[in-house]
C-alpha cells in the first residue's frame, strides 16, 4: 500500500461523502431554480408580436405615430393579449378621423403619451372611450372624445402634431400628463426595448458596423480593463442577466403587490422618485421650463381657433398609493409635481384641473395599476374615466370661447 505525504489528504469515505453531498446540493439547487424559472415562464408570458410593428419611431418632425389603418396585437407578462387599431390618420380613437361634429356636441380631443392611449387595455375600456358618458351624467351634455394620444407621446411631440388635432375641430384640447412626460419632456426617438444604439442608428439610416466575433470581443476587452475591472463588468452583467429572468418578475410581481413594500422600494429608486420629493429638483425645474414652451405654442394656437386647452396630471402607481393612504414619509410630497405644473399651466393662460386629489376616494388605488410595469389596467382607466369627469365637468360646461 502507497504511503501519504505528510500534509496530503487521504482518500476515503468521508472525503468521499463530503464530495458527494455537494453535488447533489449544487444540483438540486441547479434543478429547484430552472423549475421555478419554467414555472415562471408559464405563468407570466408575451407574445411574439408588438404594437411596436404598427408605429413608425424615427420620424423627428413628428415624434412617434402609428401607420395608417394598421392593427397590432402585444401581450405583456401582466395583461392579456391586447388589440391595437388605427384609423387612417394613424389614431386609437375608435371611430374614423373627419367625421364632422354635430351643433349639440362638445368635442374633446385627447392627448398624451401610453396611459391616455390606453397602452394594455382594449380601446373600448379606456378612459378616453369611457369619459364622455361621465361627462355626460354630470352636464347633461352631448360628449364626444377623439383619441389622439400615442406611445411616447410627450409634450415635444405633442406640440409637433398639434396641427392634426386641430384638424380634428376640437372645443377642448384635453393634455393628460403623467411624471413621465415631464421627465422625458423632450423625447421624439424613443429607446425601444432589444433595440440597441447601433440598430437604432440604422433604423434612422445610418449604417451599422458589422458585429466582431466572440473571441475578438472578449480580446479586446481584455486590454481595454484591468482584470478586476473585467471580473467587476462580468459580475455586473451577470446580474442584469439575472434581472431579466422571469423568477426575478415573479418575485416583483409578488412583492409589489404590497402597498407598504411597492412604495417603499421607488422612493429607493433615486432620480426616479426625484418628482415625489420636497426638495428642489434641478431636472424637474428644467423639464416644467421646456414643458412650459411646448404649452406656450399648443395654447396660442388652440386659443386663435376658439379651443380650450386644460392640462391634468395622473399620478404614477407609487404616487397613486400614498394619495389613497393620505400617507407618505418626511421630505416626499405625492402633489407637488401637480402644484408645480398647475403653476405653469395657469402662466400660460390654459386651465389646470386637479386629478390627484381625486385618488383619495379610492382606497389602494395601486391595485388598479399592474404591479410591475405600472401602467393603469381596465380598473384604473375606470377611476380615471370618474375623477376626470368630476374636475372636468365644470370647463365642458362652461360656454365655448369664439376664435381669437
Amino acid at each position: 500500500m502507497a504511503e501519504t505525504e505528510p500534509g496530503e489528504l487521504r482518500p476515503g469515505p468521508k472525503r468521499t461523502r463530503w464530495v458527494a453531498v455537494t453535488v447533489v446540493a449544487l444540483t438540486t439547487i441547479v434543478v429547484l431554480a430552472l423549475s421555478i424559472e419554467a414555472a415562471a415562464r408559464l405563468l407570466y408570458t408575451e407574445s411574439s408580436t408588438s404594437t411596436l410593428e404598427c408605429l413608425i419611431l424615427t420620424d423627428p418632425t413628428t415624434g412617434v405615430r402609428a401607420k395608417p389603418n394598421s392593427v397590432c396585437l402585444q401581450k405583456g407578462f401582466e395583461t392579456r393579449l391586447t388589440k391595437y387599431a388605427f384609423n387612417s390618420c394613424g389614431h386609437r380613437a375608435g371611430v374614423e378621423c373627419g367625421e364632422p361634429k354635430a351643433a349639440d356636441t362638445r368635442r374633446i380631443v385627447l392627448v398624451g403619451s401610453s396611459f391616455a392611449y390606453g397602452m394594455w387595455v382594449e380601446q373600448d375600456h379606456s378612459f378616453a372611450a369611457l369619459l364622455p358618458a361621465e361627462l355626460g351624467r354630470r352636464t347633461g351634455l352631448k360628449i364626444e372624445l377623439y383619441n389622439e394620444a400615442m406611445q411616447w407621446g410627450t409634450p415635444h411631440s405633442v406640440d409637433l402634431r398639434f396641427g392634426e388635432v386641430l384638424a380634428a375641430k376640437p372645443d377642448i384640447v384635453l393634455w393628460a400628463l403623467t411624471p413621465f412626460d415631464l421627465d422625458n419632456v423632450d423625447l421624439v426617438i424613443p429607446w425601444v426595448p432589444h433595440q440597441d444604439a447601433d440598430a437604432t442608428a440604422h433604423a434612422a439610416g445610418g449604417a451599422a458596423p458589422p458585429s466582431p466575433g466572440l473571441v475578438r470581443r472578449i480580446a479586446a476587452a481584455l486590454t481595454k480593463k484591468s482584470p478586476v475591472q473585467f471580473v467587476e463588468d462580468a459580475w455586473s452583467k451577470l446580474i442584469a442577466a439575472l434581472d431579466e429572468t422571469r423568477t426575478v418578475f415573479w418575485l416583483q410581481h409578488l412583492l409589489f403587490k404590497s402597498q407598504s413594500q411597492y412604495v417603499k422600494s421607488f422612493l429607493m429608486r433615486g432620480e426616479s422618485a426625484d418628482f415625489l420629493r420636497t426638495r428642489n429638483d434641478p431636472q424637474l425645474e428644467r423639464s416644467l421650463a421646456h414643458f412650459e414652451a411646448y404649452l406656450a405654442d399648443v395654447q396660442a394656437r388652440a386659443a386663435s381657433v376658439g379651443a380650450k386647452v386644460v392640462v391634468v396630471m395622473l399620478p404614477q402607481r407609487a404616487q397613486a398609493a400614498m394619495i389613497s393612504r393620505n400617507q407618505w414619509p418626511a421630505g416626499f410630497d405625492p402633489y407637488r409635481i401637480g402644484e408645480e405644473t398647475r403653476a405653469v399651466v395657469l402662466r400660460q393662460h390654459a386651465t389646470y384641473v386637479d386629478a390627484l386629489h381625486g385618488f383619495r376616494a379610492f382606497p389602494h388605488a395601486e391595485r388598479a395599476y399592474l404591479p410591475v410595469d405600472g401602467h393603469i389596467n381596465d380598473e384604473g382607466h375606470a377611476i380615471a374615466a370618474r375623477v376626470l369627469a368630476d374636475a372636468l365637468a365644470p370647463e365642458v360646461a362652461a360656454p365655448v370661447a369664439a376664435p381669437h
